[in-house]
């Protein structure tokens, strides 16, 4: 089966909405008369503040594959075996158990009460009433709820194939990286704003 990869729905529209707007501002002080910024300085800043919205809103995601659960957070890497895996739970946010650890998935935010009440009722409107107790962050139109889905789907579909080991989870590693990319994007990112400020 093919790999796949989740991001938060939201947290791309922030994203595009920051673009934006970090275009907008760029390009009223390259255009403007009373600004003396050297353009360069400006482009800069605006690329830095770029590269900041990318490593922060949308690089995390998750992925599955027939291996395992990747999950790219901000700053480390998760790769999950299946046989690892234990519970998936989406109380605060989509988040993986395995024997000693606890995975929160920053892509896969869980709702708020406002989101919650929406969620709920486009899922009544387009599936019919919930299951009692069921939580927010399950709804199937939910970040945390989707993301959720795509993690049990694949491994139910492994377990049930007969290819996902049983009983061995405390003896499976759990690998963490640091996702070196994403912080030297935020780095450059960062040292490109402070150097718009300073020398602006």
């Amino acid at each position: 089966m093919p790999r796949l990869t989740f991001r938060s729905t939201f947290t791309r529209i922030l994203c595009g909405i920051a673009w934006a707007i970090i275009a907008a501002v760029a390009i009223g002080l390259l255009v403007s008369p009373g600004v003396n910024a050297a353009p360069a300085l400006v482009i800069v800043g605006a690329l830095g503040a770029a590269a900041l919205v990318a490593g922060i809103l949308w690089s995390p995601s998750i992925s599955v594959d027939d291996e395992g659960v990747q999950v790219d957070n901000i700053a480390l890497r998760y790769r999950v075996p299946w046989a690892a895996l234990i519970h998936v739970d989406t109380r605060y946010s989509l988040q993986l158990h395995t024997p000693g650890r606890r995975i929160g998935v920053t892509a896969a935010p869980a709702p708020g009460a406002t989101g919650s009440l929406r969620a709920a009722r486009a899922h009544r409107r387009s599936e019919g009433p919930t299951t009692p107790g069921t939580r927010p962050g399950e709804l199937p139109n939910t970040d945390s709820g989707r993301a959720a889905a795509l993690v049990r789907d694949r491994w139910h579909a492994l377990r049930d194939a007969g290819r996902v080991e049983a009983g061995v989870a405390e003896t499976v590693p759990v690998h963490v990286s640091a996702r070196i990319d994403n912080l030297l994007l935020l780095t450059a990112g960062a040292a490109g704003v402070v150097l718009a400020i300073v020398l602006g």
